[in-house]
């Protein structure tokens, strides 16, 4: 028996109903936890890590 799940599909077209503010807020902080991974890692001096912190 095959089971028809209609709402798999919904649950991405609400994924475009995310605030801009939301969404950039947390494009913001997804870069600067991948930076401070990054340092963490050596990939990055403390200078690097700084200058991109304060960039946005």
């Amino acid at each position: 028996m095959e089971e028809k799940n209609s709402d798999r599909g919904a649950a991405y077209i609400d994924n475009y109903q995310i605030p801009i503010e939301v969404r950039s807020s947390f494009y913001d902080v997804l870069k600067r936890g991948v930076y401070k991974e990054l340092h963490r890692r050596k990939m990055l001096s403390d200078g690097q890590l700084c200058i991109l912190l304060k960039t946005k």
